[in-house]
């Protein structure tokens, strides 16, 4: 049998992964309902479904870290039909691609709502489309639930439908720079991003905690995470600028260009990211260069697990996908959001007026959603009228790259 490479192998799974979430996207503009239900128990099967919109990104260079929030998302709804659902009544998902595309993700918003007309809705990997989606969910009227998108303006004040299980850029600047002052002595910070939302959103965030200060990042260079692959001018510029460390907001390969650009310069300083830096397209391009780059994250999947919820939500994940979760903050927060949703939706009670029962479910979460035992940690109480994210700095966990795997970091 012919060895592949790793590369190849994650590529092939990713293809597999792809295909099979594609084909729950309907192929596109199709109806995709009853993704994997499981077989009706308790005579749920006879019961109307309780339908919950999924949109993700399927296709494009972030497709590997989308997949796993809808994977982590897949594994909740599994685990709530296997018990006979909600009040006998089982849930669906009904997922949608937005391909990266701000408009077509408006129009799956749309089509949520109006012909599909879902109770609730999860989602929102791609910042760029979250930002555009959110103020047409205001409009719609129904609980979305952001489980990656870290951009604060699309769950943060103005936006009552949205709630976040993600790491909001703001909550994860504060963690970033403490955990850059109390390891690294330093605020001589560059800031290196894609140009999208995720990216922009992260240096702004970045730049605003520095501020607080009297500070400012010593640098902010941008680039293209699609297409740029020589990072030279960018680095070289943040290194004439006194960098110290360089917060990296780009996904996955992009990262591992910068990494071979400091490389070419010889010049080697801490480096801090989140889920971009935490994608094996920073392995498979910067290679040994990734070796102790940093990732926050809201969970680890390559140790032992300690909390019961995470130990079974792994097993599941790992016997419905035959692997674990390949980015562990997208598929942790896939599945507590989509949890939280269930459980807001059994202590609303449904009347069957759908208009009603979103209203119902929104305040749930809100205020009656009660205490929550999820994957990342324990909450007494997730959100409140006046904060919709459920994230803090508490939830933060620091790993760092270490022979090809993502391990936790011995700093935190």
């Amino acid at each position: 049998m012919r060895k592949l490479s790793s590369k190849k192998m994650t590529l092939g799974l990713l293809v597999v992964v792809m295909m099979w979430v594609l084909a729950a996207c309907g192929g596109g503009d199709k109806e995709s309902k009853g993704v994997n239900a499981p077989a009706a128990s308790n005579g749920a099967g006879s019961k109307q479904p309780i339908l919950i919109g999924m949109s993700t990104e399927a296709t494009g260079d972030n497709a590997m870290n989308s997949i796993n929030l809808y994977q982590g998302v897949q594994v909740a709804v599994d685990q709530v039909n296997a018990k006979g659902g909600i009040d006998g009544r089982l849930i669906e998902l009904v997922v949608r691609d937005t391909e990266q595309n701000p408009t077509r993700g408006i129009s799956i918003i749309r089509d949520f709502s109006q012909k599909e007309k879902v109770l609730a809705a999860i989602g929102g990997f791609h910042s760029t489309v979250m930002l555009a989606q959110s103020p047409i969910i205001m409009e719609e009227k129904f609980p979305f639930m952001v489980a990656t998108s870290n951009v604060p303006a699309s769950v943060e004040t103005g936006m009552p439908w949205t709630f976040g299980v993600r790491m909001n850029a703001n909550i994860t600047a504060q963690y970033a720079l403490k955990f850059i002052k109390e390891h690294f002595n330093t605020t001589n910070i560059a800031v290196l991003h894609e140009n999208g939302g995720y990216g922009k959103g992260a240096a702004a965030a970045m730049t605003k905690v520095l501020e607080s200060e009297g500070l400012k990042p010593v640098a902010v260079e941008s680039f293209d995470n699609a297409k740029d692959k020589d990072m030279t001018a960018q680095v070289n510029r943040a290194k004439e600028a006194g960098a110290e460390v360089i917060y990296l907001f780009g996904q996955g390969a992009a990262n591992g260009y910068v990494l071979q650009a400091m490389d070419k310069l010889g010049w080697k300083v801490p480096i801090v990211g989140e889920n971009g830096m935490a994608n094996k397209g920073v392995q498979e391009v910067g290679k040994e260069l990734a070796n102790g780059t940093y990732a926050i994250q809201t969970a680890n999947f390559n140790v032992d697990q300690t909390r019961e919820t995470a130990k079974v939500f792994l097993e599941d994940f790992t016997a419905k996908f035959g692997h674990i979760p390949t980015t562990f903050a997208s598929a942790a927060q896939g599945y507590d959001g989509a949890m939280v949703i269930f459980q807001a939706i059994e202590k609303a009670g449904l009347t069957g007026d759908l208009a009603k029962d979103r209203e119902a479910i929104k305040d749930t979460l809100e205020t009656g959603l009660g205490s929550y035992s999820g994957v990342i940690k324990d909450w007494d109480q997730m959100f409140t009228a006046e904060n919709h994210d459920a994230v803090d700095v508490n939830s933060y966990l620091m790993c760092v790259w270490k022979d090809g795997k993502l391990v936790i970091s011995d700093k935190q």
